[in-house]
C-alpha cells in the first residue's frame, strides 16, 4: 500500500512534521507492517492554501497513492474531499480540534483523527463549575482569537448558567503584550476566575507576565489543551501558582500502550513523545484497523486510551484528561501532575455539536492555517 503524509511546518513546533512521521513509522514497525507500505511525503506550508493542497493530493493520487494522511483543518478536508471520492481513495485528517467544520454530514472517503481541542475547552469549563466557579474573564493570544476557543469557552459557560464578563486578547506582536487591562478587571471583580487559551511561546509570554501581577497570579486559572501542551509547558518557568487544564494526552497517562509509546519515542529523541507523534502513531493504528476502505466503528488501543471512530461523524472520540500544571522541582519549569480522566463527556460532546451547527451559516473571521502552524 502506498501512503502519503502531507506535513506542515511551524516555527512554534519546528519538529512537528518529523514528529508525525516518526510516530507513524514507529507504530507501523511495532505492528510489524512497515514492510507492507511505501511511504512518501509532501510539504504543505502552514496548511492554509487549499488550492495548493488540492493540487498536491491530486498529483499523489494520480501517482498511485492509496491513503493520504494530512495535518489540515476540516474546511480544507471538505475542499479536497471530492477528489478522494472520485479516486476511491482514503483521506485521514489529523486534526487539532481548534477549527469547526461547516458541513453537517459525513464526508465520504474522509476520517478525522482529532486531538479534540474544543472538547478539552468544554471539559475544563465543566471542571471550573464543579469547583464552584461561575464568573469568568477570558484571555487568549491574537493567534488563538482566530480559532474557535473563544466561542467554545463562552458557549460552554452560558450552557451552565455562568458568565464571561471580560475578554482580553494579547496583541499581534508578542513584544507588545500587556496584561494590565486584565489585571484591572480582576482587581475590580474579586470573584472572577480566569480561562486561558494560548499556544507555544505565546503561552510562555502570558505566564511570564502573569507572574508579575497580583490579581492575575492569585486567581483560579483554567487552560485549554494546547495551553498545557507538555512539549512547551516543560520550557515555561513556573509562574508561582498552579492552574488546571484539560488535555487530550499526557506522557504520564497510565496505560501499557502509553508506556510503550513513550519508551519508543524517547528512544528516538528526548521529548519525541508528544501530541504530534501521537497523531502519527494513531494514524498507523487506524490503518491497521481498516476494514476494506472503512473505519466506521473502529476502536484502537492508543496511548491516550481507547479511541473510537464514530461512524455518524467519522471523527475519532477519545478520553480527555484533567491535570494540574505545577512546578517541576528539578528544572524550575512547569509540569503536568494529577492526571485523571474526565468521565461522562457525552453531554459535552452533544452541546459542542449543537453549537458548531448553530454558527454553520454565520460569517466570521478565521485563520486558515492548521492550528499551531505558523511562518516565522
Amino acid at each position: 500500500m502506498k501512503i502519503a503524509l502531507l506535513l506542515p511546518r511551524s516555527v512554534i513546533y519546528p519538529s512537528l512534521s518529523f514528529d508525525i512521521m516518526d510516530g507513524f513509522k514507529s507504530a507501523l514497525k511495532k505492528l510489524g507492517t512497515s514492510e507492507n507500505h511505501e511511504i512518501v511525503t509532501a510539504g504543505i506550508g502552514v496548511g492554509g492554501n487549499d488550492k495548493e493542497i488540492h493540487d498536491c493530493c491530486e498529483q499523489l493520487l494520480l501517482n498511485g497513492t492509496d491513503i493520504i494522511i494530512a495535518y489540515v483543518n476540516p474546511l480544507t478536508a471538505e475542499f479536497i474531499q471530492p477528489i478522494f471520492e472520485s479516486a476511491g481513495k482514503l483521506l485521514l485528517v489529523l486534526d487539532s480540534g481548534y477549527h469547526f467544520q461547516t458541513f453537517d454530514k459525513i464526508l465520504s472517503n474522509v476520517y478525522f483523527i482529532s486531538l479534540e481541542g474544543a472538547l478539552c475547552s468544554r471539559a475544563i469549563v465543566r471542571k471550573a463549575f464543579d469547583e464552584g466557579q461561575n464568573n469568568f474573564a477570558f484571555t487568549c493570544s491574537f493567534y488563538d482569537a482566530g480559532y474557535r476557543a473563544p466561542y467554545t469557552f463562552s458557549t460552554a459557560v452560558e450552557d451552565k448558567g455562568g458568565t464571561v464578563n471580560y475578554t482580553h486578547v494579547t496583541p499581534l506582536q508578542r513584544a507588545d503584550i500587556n496584561l494590565q487591562p486584565l489585571e484591572q478587571f480582576l482587581e475590580e471583580n474579586q470573584d472572577a476566575s480566569l480561562f486561558t487559551s494560548f499556544c507555544g511561546d505565546m503561552a510562555e509570554d502570558f505566564f511570564r507576565e502573569s507572574a508579575k501581577l497580583k490579581n492575575v497570579a492569585s486567581r483560579k486559572t483554567y487552560g485549554s489543551g494546547f495551553t498545557a501542551e507538555e512539549l512547551w509547558i516543560s520550557k515555561i518557568p513556573y509562574p508561582g501558582y498552579n492552574w488546571s487544564c484539560a488535555v487530550p494526552w499526557s506522557a504520564s497517562t497510565s496505560n501499557k500502550e502509553n508506556e510503550d509509546f513513550v519508551a519508543v519515542m524517547t528512544n528516538i529523541k528526548e521529548q519525541k513523545a508528544n501530541v504530534f507523534s501521537l497523531l502519527g502513531w494513531e494514524a498507523a493504528l487506524f490503518i491497521d484497523a481498516l476494514n476494506g476502505s472503512s473505519l466506521d466503528g473502529a476502536v484502537i488501543d492508543s496511548p491516550r486510551g481507547k479511541v473510537y471512530m464514530n461512524p455518524n461523524t467519522r471523527s475519532s472520540e477519545a478520553p480527555v484528561y484533567y491535570a494540574t500544571v505545577t512546578k517541576n522541582e528539578e528544572t524550575g519549569n512547569c509540569r503536568l501532575e494529577n492526571i485523571t480522566e474526565a468521565h461522562d463527556l457525552a453531554e459535552e460532546r452533544e452541546r459542542l455539536h449543537h453549537h458548531i451547527l448553530a454558527i454553520k451559516e454565520t460569517t466570521s473571521a478565521s485563520w486558515f492555517n492548521s492550528y499551531a502552524c505558523l511562518e516565522s
